[in-house]
């Protein structure tokens, strides 16, 4: 089982309020589960990350964009982690903070189903990594891996899924351009 920080539930739910009947649904699936609503979990607190996926999945239904949504969900992660933890001062390159991204999802998940990002190659403006979702849609990452990309200022950044569990490979794989 794996779990993950509430704070990306949150996010999620935060990026629902548009859509007021997929965050009643989703709301009504974490209650049932957890007994509160996603505004009244504690940021840093852990939960199964087949909530976060409830969510994920619930806002992907709902939205105009469909699965684009996740990819949105994704883009506002390091934006939320600069915001509630901060990030180091040291990251300044893309490929510094692809890498640290590594390191920021080990320490907002945990259990037996987390492993840990694997790097076949990373090297400044070409990366390709090994990042398999625990128990929710990998289409996150696209948009983690973009997000990263627009902090660092690339505007012209690529993240293509080149393996995908879901599709019978052993992993999901990413191969990030700038």
């Amino acid at each position: 089982m794996a779990e993950v920080k509430s704070k990306f539930i949150m996010l999620a739910g935060s990026l629902m309020t548009l859509y007021k009947d997929g965050l009643a649904e989703a709301n009504k699936g974490l209650v049932a589960k957890t007994g509160k609503t996603f505004s009244e979990l504690e940021p840093e607190g852990w939960y199964d990350t087949s909530l976060f996926n409830l969510f994920m999945e619930t806002y992907a239904r709902y939205s105009v964009s469909g699965d684009r949504a996740i990819v949105t969900l994704g883009r506002n992660v390091y934006p939320t982690i600069k915001k509630s933890a901060g990030l180091p001062p040291h990251l300044k390159t893309p490929l510094d903070f692809i890498k640290f991204e590594a390191e920021g999802f080990l320490a907002n998940h945990r259990g037996s189903d987390v492993q840990p990002r694997k790097f076949i190659s990373a090297k400044d403006g070409d990366v390709v990594v090994q990042a398999p979702a625990p128990g929710y849609n990998p289409k996150l990452y696209e948009g983690v891996f973009l997000g990263i990309l627009e902090m660092s200022g690339v505007k012209t950044g690529n993240v293509v899924q080149t393996k995908a569990r879901a599709k019978g490979d052993s992993t999901d794989e990413f191969h990030i351009t700038w």
